[in-house]
């Protein structure tokens, strides 16, 4: 699939002017370094797996995080998916859907930890059957996660730029 820009956006979670698109692809974009993954696991009942965040101004997400050095986007988004919902998934069951393409408009400030071309990986996992009730991995952040019905998501993630992304996969 060509990539296809679904919005554009800016966040407050990124202190230097930027620019974020939302992007349906399947490749990951050349010229931005992935530092993130992320899985939207859909079941067959009609739901998204969802963690929430034990950290003070975080609530409902969907699973995923930082690729540790050397790994895999794939990777990592399995490995988060497994640590903060309990949810194992061979990383090849996993489709790239697109993501956030991060870029600043100039130069990063000294302690500004990115690169300036940074981008956020999301996977798909599609269960065929209902998702089995699942818990995070105690040393996780997450506090606890839930199969929570598809048109539920917006009610719990109000201010999440992926929720473009979670429709046009839940089509």
């Amino acid at each position: 699939m060509d990539p296809t820009v679904i919005g554009t956006t800016t966040v407050p979670w990124i202190r230097p002017p930027h620019r974020m698109d939302l992007l349906l692809s399947g490749a990951l974009p050349a010229g931005h370094t992935v530092t993130t993954a992320f899985v939207l696991a859909l079941d067959g009942a009609g739901r998204t797996l969802l963690t929430r965040v034990d950290r003070p101004g975080r609530s409902w997400e969907v699973p995923g995080g930082h690729l540790d050095p050397g790994e895999p986007p794939h990777a990592a988004a399995a490995r988060e998916l497994a640590e903060e919902t309990g949810l194992e998934a061979d990383p090849a069951r996993l489709a790239l859907l697109g993501g956030q393409r991060i870029t600043l408009l100039g130069t990063p400030p000294a302690d500004y930890a990115y690169p300036a071309r940074a981008f956020m990986a999301f996977y798909t996992l599609r269960l065929d059957g209902p998702g089995a009730p699942t818990r995070p991995h105690p040393a996780s952040e997450c506090a606890e996660a839930a199969w929570v019905p598809r048109a539920e998501v917006p009610l719990r993630c109000p201010d999440a730029a992926w929720l473009p992304l979670h429709a046009a996969a839940s089509r």
